[in-house]
């Protein structure tokens, strides 16, 4: 172990640093993984619509094919790297994930078997599967805590660009391509972001706050030291505002049985509910939405068409989110964002003509991606640094089990009896995560993460 040369915490250094570029650069690294992540998320919906069009695959079998097997291998990543996270570091999980992401879309391209293309769009998953509560932990440890919410927000403002890109790249393969290539350069395009956002990201220095609970000060300060001294620089400063308070960090190794602890229980337990339940609100639209439209009588081509419209609404979403997610208590903000997607969502279910068709579609994706964004922020900071990704890479992956098995049950069960019939199960899974926010859901909005948990 290295000795503490210094007094209180890297964390009250980190906490009163303006911003600077060595923040923007950061946030663009830790962004250009999620931006690749949610060329997947986003775009399942319009790529299985594609791929049931092309290789003439039930929509059951499409849906096995891509949102089943890529959200079951992130459901793997994210407990998996959440975990190794914590235990190696988090720059070490980021060293290896978008080169597993790459590996499976490259591979998964060239494959003509329905088996084969799911196992490897499952590998793909793994790779991006710890991106979320990895970077969700990972800026939520760099960020002060008065505007930790609108900087994560502003990491997911770029990732979210990926959404209406490849609804429109989808739109472009369907109409252009040869129809051999046209779903296959999609998967090729998403391999080669990852091996380029890879290459950028291996300039990202450890988190301080992590390398402190290790016990490893001497690295945790130079760390902080060249933030620091980046800061002065860029912002012309002769000195830094004066450190506030001395929060003292004892030394806890990470393990898995800790997010089960007495002071962690009650909270993993309110984040596993939710995040089951969640996925059938999120995921209930963005994966079918495509399918919803073909549904009402849409034509392929109309359709993605419409797609890229409506998915447009997640990015002015993301983009206003960025002005109330720090003034808005987080629990609050995502229990009121869930409801009113669910009232435009359903808006969009009964809707006949074109026009309102769109209108509630981009309203919906508008308002989802603020439930996004309030929960992203909310997973990662009500939990210790100790536990910080293993905790929300869990909780992060019942999601994503729950997200294979919801959305095709919507698909298979609940949607031959009209797009109504949907919303009114996604309905039922609103009203499940409010309760259990509103009774179990502790307050973090614009608190320092190591006083949340107390």
């Amino acid at each position: 172990m290295d000795g503490k040369p210094y007094a209180g915490s890297v964390s009250d250094r980190l906490e009163r640093l303006p911003w600077s570029g060595v923040h923007r650069n950061f946030l663009l690294m830790v962004a250009g993984g999620e931006w690749a992540e949610t060329l997947m998320l986003l775009g399942n919906g319009a790529i299985l619509a594609l791929m049931v069009s092309v290789l003439h695959f039930s929509t059951t079998v499409g849906t096995l094919i891509i949102p089943t097997a890529f959200f079951l291998g992130e459901f793997t990543g994210s407990i998996f790297f959440g975990w190794l996270a914590d235990r190696r570091g988090r720059k070490f999980v980021f060293l290896y994930n978008l080169l597993v992401f790459s590996a499976g879309m490259f591979i998964a391209g060239l494959m003509s078997n329905y088996l084969a293309m799911a196992i490897f769009i499952f590998i793909g998953g793994i790779g991006v599967g710890g991106e979320f509560p990895l970077v969700d932990s990972f800026t939520t440890e760099m960020m002060p805590g008065k505007v930790r919410g609108n900087r994560l927000a502003l990491v997911y403002t770029i990732a979210v660009t990926a959404g209406p890109f490849i609804a429109f790249l989808t739109f472009a393969m369907q109409k252009y391509a040869p129809p051999f290539y046209s779903w296959r350069i999609i998967f090729w395009f998403m391999g080669a972001v990852g091996i380029a956002i890879w290459a950028v990201r291996t300039r990202l220095k450890e988190s301080p706050r992590w390398l402190e609970t290790q016990g490893k000060y001497k690295e945790a300060d130079e760390i902080t030291t060249e933030w620091e001294d980046k800061t002065k620089k860029d912002l012309k400063l002769s000195k830094l505002p004066p450190v506030e308070t001395e929060t003292e960090v004892n030394e806890a190794k990470s393990r898995f049985k800790d997010i089960f602890a007495p002071d962690l229980r009650e909270r993993t337990t309110m984040m596993l509910i939710f995040q089951f339940f969640q996925s059938g609100i999120f995921y209930g639209f963005t994966a079918l939405a495509p399918t919803f439209l073909i549904a009402k009588g849409y034509t392929i081509a109309s359709t993605l068409e419409f797609t890229f419209l409506i998915f447009a609404g997640f990015f002015f979403g993301s983009v206003f989110n960025l002005f109330i997610v720090d003034k808005i208590e987080r629990k609050w903000g995502i229990i009121l964002t869930a409801i009113l997607a669910g009232i435009f969502g359903t808006s969009f279910g009964i809707a006949t003509n074109v026009y309102m068709v769109i209108i509630f579609g981009f309203i919906t994706t508008f308002i989802l991606w603020n439930f996004s964004n309030f929960f992203h922020a909310y997973q990662a900071e009500i939990f210790p640094t100790r536990v910080r990704p293993t905790a929300a890479g869990t909780v992060y992956s019942v999601s994503r089990v729950s997200t294979s098995i919801l959305v095709l049950f919507i698909a298979a069960v609940i949607l031959p009896h009209g797009v109504l019939a949907s919303f009114g199960i996604i309905w039922v899974f609103i009203a499940i995560v409010v309760i259990d926010l509103a009774l179990l859901g502790p307050k973090s909005t614009g608190k320092q993460v190591e006083k949340i948990i107390e």
